[in-house]
């Protein structure tokens, strides 16, 4: 067993906000931070309709989905990478034997870190620890330190290993701010840390259930996750969603399908390094768990599917890296409640993302909100040479509808909505 040794540091959080002369993001990188859940081996609709589901996920563009540790999920992980270049994030966390047992097994990370090395290396982009691990012991009195030696173990193990040493390790999940301050500092053992975000029926930008803001983003990030690494180490947020069974804080498709690229987006905009969507597909249950998916059981595509599927074939620009530009302007108009957040292409387009984070969903009433638009102007700096604009704006079904932008003295005049909108600026500058 590894000794485990707390330091203790402070952080600090940056959240980044447009202002004048704005240096812009790769485009591709939004597309780099998406991935989805997925369960190859545990639940009948994954099983039977494997063949389809790598269709839609070849469909829907993501570069990567998560999944835990197994053989039959190597098999998947190895097919989706050789036919998509798909990769896969592995949760790993094994039990002592025993029908009643859920009580992690440190003696079984050297076999599980094995596996990955010899039937999964190339198909995997990260290994995360334990998930949700303080809800799921039992029995265990000792589950915190447990924990922490597994995640200690894992880390060590698997840097030492000349093969596994550049994979980063995702910090294990937990569920509740006491579970953070229990397991403490984990620094030491982990390249990431790891927060499940979900807001129940909440919008993305939710100010929290009380004084404290939980369940908001800030509680997430600066309580939480701050919690696992002290020093700032980004942050993967390897659950997030919205699940569509009314009876229990359940929200409209409509409503998810707005909520869900503006929960990625957001997420983008403070840092978090990836975020995995909950889940690919709906599973065969009659509960809230059953309805998470970006597909219904009958493989059909929901709103949520839609939205990110159209976001990527925007942002889509794989190639090598290269060194983006700034952009002076300034935001004009009704501002409040508007995000935004600006990208460029390689060949010099840039792509100003601009949206409300407002509640588009009554809770009580469980009906869909459709808030007032906002109108803005987008001036530029007379040096900037936009020559032309178009508008990529998301309406409410997740479609796509696009207008050509008309340029007068440097300023394009548009509607903010609670819907993500794109504006793509060409420029004869660059």
């Amino acid at each position: 067993m590894c000794n485990i040794k707390l330091i203790i540091v402070f952080c600090f959080v940056i959240e980044i906000v447009s202002t004048e002369n704005v240096k812009a993001f790769h485009a591709d990188s939004f597309v780099e931070s998406l991935g989805v859940n997925v369960h190859w081996a545990y639940d009948n609709v994954y099983t039977v309709n494997y063949t389809e589901l790598r269709t839609k996920l070849s469909q829907l563009g993501i570069r990567y989905v998560r999944d835990r540790t197994h053989p039959q999920i190597y098999l998947r992980a190895n097919d989706l990478y050789k036919s998509f270049g798909i990769q896969t994030l592995l949760i790993t966390g094994r039990y002592k034997p025993g029908p009643s047992q859920r009580v992690l097994d440190p003696s079984q990370v050297e076999q599980e870190l094995n596996e990955i090395k010899t039937q999964a290396f190339v198909a995997t982009v990260g290994i995360e620890g334990p998930n949700e691990y303080n809800i799921q012991h039992t029995p265990e009195p000792n589950w915190i330190l447990n924990l922490r030696n597994y995640t200690n173990c894992l880390y060590r193990t698997a840097k030492a290993d000349e093969m596994l040493t550049n994979l980063p390790l995702i910090g294990p999940s937990l569920t509740s701010l006491e579970s953070y301050k229990e397991v403490g500092n984990l620094d030491e053992y982990i390249d990431y840390a790891n927060v499940h975000m979900y807001f129940g029926d909440g919008w993305p930008g939710f100010p929290g259930w009380d004084v404290n803001g939980t369940r908001s983003i800030h509680w997430y990030l600066d309580d939480l996750a701050r919690r696992q690494s002290p020093s700032g180490k980004r942050v993967q947020a390897t659950e997030t969603g919205y699940h569509n069974f009314m009876p229990h804080n359940g929200i409209s498709e409509e409503a998810e399908g707005k909520y869900i690229v503006r929960s990625f987006m957001e997420f983008f905009r403070r840092g978090v390094y990836r975020t995995y969507k909950y889940e690919l597909v709906d599973e065969n249950k009659l509960d809230q768990q059953g309805h998470y998916g970006l597909l219904r059981a009958n493989l059909t595509e929901k709103h949520s599917f839609k939205a990110i599927k159209n976001l990527i074939d925007i942002f889509n620009d794989k190639g090598s890296q290269f060194e983006t530009n700034s952009l002076n302007y300034t935001l004009d108009g009704t501002t409040n409640d508007t995000r935004q957040i600006l990208f460029q292409k390689r060949n010099g387009d840039f792509y100003l993302v601009v949206w409300l984070e407002v509640e588009s969903f009554n809770t009580t009433t469980h009906t869909d909100i459709y808030p007032s638009l906002q109108h803005l102007s987008m001036i530029f700096e007379n040096n900037q040479r936009i020559s032309k604009g178009i508008l990529y704006a998301l309406d409410n079904y997740a479609n796509i509808n696009i207008q050509n932008l008309t340029i007068t003295n440097n300023r394009i005049n548009f509607n903010a909505t609670d819907k993500i909108s794109v504006m793509k600026l060409i420029s004869n500058k660059f």
